[in-house]
């Protein structure tokens, strides 16, 4: 037995030559990224025998990535192998005219598998010159009844644009059955016969 605490005549962790000098022994867990591991370099081999790719932080998120993907494929015995992806849900259109003013529209997606959200998306189409001149906020984004906006103020919606740059999130895990519930609205009204056009998506871990 070496100094450093470790028990039995398995080879100790902290002599690793990837270990860093950590002496906090690695825990192995099933590989539930299923498809996923060419994109964030994971193996599906025991975590002590990972080549590491780049620092530990990088290997925490390696490990925080598979925990999430954990949520939506866990161990059932007995049952067919299902494979995690990541996968596309939409909300209904939110449409706004010169009658819809400054009110809230409400859409309800509900993804029928299970489902972690990781990236929000939004397309915005406007048609006329009142259009140009406002913008729709979310003033509420709930999964089932957890509150997603930290603050009372909404967020713009545009900055989750399909060009946006390092705007993921980690939503919390659903079973099928769980709504999610996104209220909009626009900081001015629009006028005349113009209209903008919200469309709203999630790309998250879901299950094939």
């Amino acid at each position: 037995m070496s100094g450093c605490g470790c028990k039995g005549s398995t080879p100790c962790a902290c002599a690793s030559p990837h270990s860093g000098g950590n002496k906090t022994r690695s825990v192995d867990m099933p590989n539930y990224l299923g498809a996923l591991p060419y994109f964030i370099g994971a193996g599906g081999i025991p975590a002590q025998a990972i080549q590491r790719y780049g620092s530990n932080l990088s290997q925490a998120a390696l490990s925080r990535s598979n925990r999430a993907a954990a949520f939506v494929r866990p161990d059932m015995a007995g049952v067919p192998s299902r494979d995690a992806a990541l996968l596309p849900m939409a909300f209904p259109v939110f449409s706004f005219a010169l009658a819809t003013g400054v009110n809230i529209i409400s859409q309800t997606a509900n993804p029928q598998t299970p489902f972690r959200g990781q990236r929000l998306t939004a397309v915005v189409v406007r048609s006329g010159t009142s259009a140009a001149t406002t913008a729709p906020v979310v003033q509420q984004f709930l999964v089932g009844q957890k509150p997603i906006i930290v603050t009372g103020n909404g967020v713009p919606l545009e900055v989750f644009n399909q060009s946006a740059f390092d705007t993921n999130l980690l939503l919390p895990p659903t079973t099928p059955g769980v709504n999610y519930v996104m209220n909009i609205n626009l900081i001015a009204a629009l006028t005349t016969t113009d209209t903008l056009l919200c469309l709203v998506s999630i790309i998250g871990s879901g299950l094939l």
